[in-house]
């Protein structure tokens, strides 16, 4: 395993969670470039909803997809294992894989696949998800391969993690905005009606908001309306 292979693919992962991407950009570009590196044959990655179920985010193709979903169907297998405990596992032959998981090995020997190692996605002591890798030769993992899906696994559930944030973050924000331009936009209308027809702000604002429940509509479009001077306003 070439250092430099390693850095381009930190690299390029950081680069997609420092770009405030969606989750789906960081979780591709993560199980292709643990495929490369870690000389598998196939990469796929599951994680957790909101409601703490395990979901299919990336797959590397049809077969890293087929055994992803056949372990959620199932509910066994060593990436489902993994996620349950938070710890790696590592199944290096096709014997082993035959006899932890017999549900899968039908599958996995029709697509070639002779052993299969996950890692566990953990953020502050949780677990959220499992990467696995699929490998059409037995042989375990080496150290530094260990070492590496570790790390890489490690910036998947950072990342993946931050970006839910971020988005959660941007909409908080986006309504927050949304309220203050309503505000303004409240603010002119109710100045607008209060000099025309000689009533206080208080008054005016209860027209406004007479005018906005007798047609059903939004108090923000109501006010605009009056901003802009449309014909039907409130009286």
């Amino acid at each position: 395993m070439r250092a430099g292979a390693v850095a381009a693919a930190v690299d390029d992962v950081a680069g997609l969670l420092a770009a405030h991407d969606e989750p789906l950009e960081l979780a591709d570009g993560l199980v292709r470039h643990c495929r490369d590196l870690l000389d598998a044959a196939h990469a796929g990655l599951l994680v957790q909803d909101v409601q703490g179920h395990l979901q299919l985010l990336a797959s590397t193709g049809d077969t890293a997809e087929a055994l992803e979903l056949l372990q959620l169907e199932t509910r066994e297998g060593p990436c489902v294992d993994c996620h349950r405990t938070g710890a790696p596992v590592q199944c290096p032959d096709a014997g082993q894989l035959r006899q932890r998981w017999p549900g899968l090995w039908p599958v996995a020997e029709r697509r070639g696949v002779a052993a299969v190692h996950a890692q566990p996605l953990v953020v502050a002591g949780r677990t959220i998800g499992a990467l696995g890798l699929f490998r059409d030769r037995e042989g375990p993992l080496e150290p530094v391969e260990l070492a590496v899906a570790r790390a890489m696994a490690s910036l998947g559930a950072v990342g993946i993690t931050q970006l839910e944030r971020v988005a959660a973050g941007q909409r908080v924000q986006e309504q927050l905005q949304q309220a203050l331009d309503s505000r303004v936009v409240l603010e002119q209308a109710k100045g607008v009606l209060a000099e025309r027809h000689r009533v206080s702000p208080e008054e005016a604002f209860a027209q406004l908001r007479a005018a906005a429940r007798s047609q059903r509509r939004r108090l923000h479009d109501v006010a605009r309306d009056v901003v802009q001077g449309s014909p039907a306003q409130p009286r």
